[in-house]
């Protein structure tokens, strides 16, 4: 009776949670620590099959039938319910007594799984496949790929395990990069290479794997897939290519050079002028001279409010740029403000003409030409 008494007393004070259960799981006894983990559940009588996980059950109740009655006993892991409704992993050992059908074991709380570290690196490398652009193969020593996976195979349609059972140097025989990059590879060496496949941009990074020993066993190739950078950079050099096609065509527009009569040519110019707009304008002006031979260059800044010192010595300098191609040019239009900028350069001005507006200034050239045809037509006379 003594001996009872201690017993049921070591089983209350015991810190694991205590059951004996026949071969179905029916609770025979359970100690004080399972009637606060599992509540109502530890009951003489309850099955202890009622707390397993349902996708638990199975494997549960198939150790349980096949414990052996030769006093070994048998351990694992499963979740059972607790009293707060949730489930929970617990490690047990589990005995059937020989020659009874009662089964005694004995539940602990498993620790906690965990999270992915360097001591686990699969589940690292599976967050990696299946949330990252990219893409492992793994090749043996032969060539052969025996694993090929990763998420940038399934979003560019190739699907997993798309290279597996291949031997790439051959299936690449026709490709000398990739051919390459993994004969390289099972040679030793680290390779690096960016090519197009399959539709898809991919750089690509080859390295041996070794044994313990050294020894190369094949090879591992990490892919990324650079497809949709790739359409990025292309996308933004599109729209840098229309915004230059754009300020070309603006620059055309405000430096118009119009060939107004024969050998005539005018640049009307509008709003402020800078010395970058005064460069491009003596770029634009002399090849345009050259290109239609012209005599007379009208250079109108009727509509110019401002012109700063360094752009009206470039003005000036156009002046001279172009008598030294043979032509005249003539400023027009000329405002009073812009007049005091030009005087106050101090520059040697006596060689430049200038005419009040645009009229006037073809009518010069007009003049001009008129006299040289009647000159040219009087000196042929006296030949």
């Amino acid at each position: 009776m003594a001996g009872e008494v201690m017993l049921e007393s070591f089983l209350d004070a015991c810190p694991g949670i205590y059951f004996v259960t026949n071969a179905e799981g029916v609770i025979s006894m359970a100690n004080q620590e399972a009637a606060l983990a599992f509540g109502e559940h530890a009951a003489e009588g309850r099955s202890l099959l009622e707390s397993v996980h349902p996708e638990d059950r199975g494997s549960f109740q198939a150790l349980w039938t096949r414990l052996p009655d030769d006093g070994k006993a048998l351990r694992a892991v499963s979740r059972l319910r607790g009293t707060d409704g949730q489930y929970q992993a617990y490690s047990f050992s589990a005995r059937r007594m020989k020659q009874s059908p009662e089964i005694h074991a004995v539940l602990l709380p498993a620790a906690p799984k965990p999270p992915p570290s360097e001591k686990d690196p699969e589940k690292v490398l599976r967050v990696l496949l299946d949330n990252l652009e990219l893409a492992v193969t793994v090749l043996d020593r032969n060539g052969v790929c025996t694993w090929n996976e990763g998420r940038s195979l399934i979003t560019s349609g190739l699907g997993p395990n798309f290279q597996l059972g291949k031997n790439l140097p051959e299936a690449y025989a026709n490709d000398p990069v990739i051919r390459e990059g993994s004969l390289g590879a099972l040679r030793g060496e680290d390779k690096y290479y960016v090519v197009e496949a399959h539709g898809v941009l991919w750089e690509n990074w080859f390295v041996p794997a070794k044994d313990e020993n050294g020894e190369i066993i094949g090879a591992i190739c990490l892919s990324l897939d650079k497809s949709e950078s790739k359409r990025a950079t292309q996308e933004l050099q599109n729209r840098i290519d229309v915004i230059e096609r754009q300020q070309e065509v603006i620059r055309n527009l405000e430096t118009p050079i119009l060939e107004v009569w024969d050998r005539v040519v005018t640049l009307p110019m509008v709003g402020v002028v800078d010395s970058a707009r005064a460069a491009r304008v003596m770029d634009d002006l002399l090849a345009s001279v050259c290109r239609l031979g012209a005599r007379y260059a009208i250079i109108d800044l009727t509509g110019v409010d401002i012109v700063d010192t360094a752009t009206a010595a470039h003005l000036l300098n156009l002046v001279s740029a172009l008598r030294l191609l043979g032509a005249e040019g003539i400023i027009t239009g000329i405002r009073p403000n812009v007049a005091q900028t030009v005087v106050s350069l101090g520059l040697d001005l006596s060689r430049m003409i200038t005419c009040a507006n645009l009229r006037e200034g073809l009518r010069l050239c007009i003049r001009r030409m008129h006299a040289q045809a009647q000159a040219d037509a009087a000196v042929g006379a006296l030949v």
